[in-house]
């Protein structure tokens, strides 16, 4: 049932065109890449991250902040489609090295006593489309637009989902929640944390985390991850 409701979204999603010729007001070209629209395509793997429809019954969501640049996940789909099956994805996934995604994984499997891993997690993001070119950071995005413009998409993945906590990486992904779900937060993710390690909403947790390579100390960083635990170890 989950997997026909979330095949629906895809399909709403690749409908939406709102980013699609994004400009900033100093002309700047903000435009995404609908990689909902490209038959397949997320289905079959959304990225170097997660694969969605085998991750519908996760327990944790987390949600970054957008996917970074359409030509890595081509990549990644092209090798995945010459030889589509479950061994060759895991590979592929294995292949990418980067620190975002070694902290992360460390902070996961260090915080649950090895209990859980990435593996276990629903990730998506506040931000649902490619960037264009092949840089992760920079000025061709815009921020605050396009994550208004998803919001509507991430809610409906949280209610397809349901998972008992969901953990934000950064300040947008945080922000689209507060918007979605009508709380407050504060100015910077820094105070956000301390003032509200944990968000109550509805009949889940938001757990807002500093970006895994962000200049804080693993220890203070592990402290929120080892908040998940209580509400999902029983």
């Amino acid at each position: 049932m989950k997997n026909e409701v979330f095949d629906e979204l895809i399909n709403e999603m690749s409908k939406c065109s709102k980013c699609i010729n994004l400009k900033k007001k100093n002309g700047k070209d903000c435009s995404l890449i609908n990689i909902y629209q490209i038959h397949g395509f997320c289905k079959n793997v959304p990225s170097i991250w997660t694969d969605w429809f085998n991750r519908l019954d996760s327990k944790i969501m987390i949600i970054g902040q957008d996917w970074g640049p359409y030509n890595d996940m081509k990549q990644l789909n092209e090798q995945y489609i010459n030889n589509p099956d479950r061994e060759n994805w895991k590979y592929l996934i294995e292949q990418e090295k980067s620190n975002t995604k070694k902290l992360l994984n460390y902070y996961i499997r260090e915080s649950s006593e090895n209990r859980y891993s990435l593996d276990d997690i629903f990730i998506t993001n506040a931000i649902m489309c490619a960037r264009k070119g092949s840089n992760y950071r920079g000025d061709n995005i815009d921020l605050k637009k396009s994550t208004n413009n998803c919001s509507k998409y991430l809610l409906s993945q949280i209610n397809i989902v349901k998972p008992r906590v969901i953990l934000t990486l950064g300040y947008y992904p945080l922000l689209s929640l507060s918007k979605i779900y009508k709380f407050n937060v504060d100015k910077t993710l820094k105070d956000t944390i301390n003032n509200s390690p944990e968000i109550m909403v509805n009949d889940f947790i938001i757990i807002p985390l500093y970006h895994p390579v962000a200049q804080i100390k693993k220890s203070e960083q592990l402290k929120q991850y080892q908040r998940i635990w209580k509400y999902i170890i029983q």
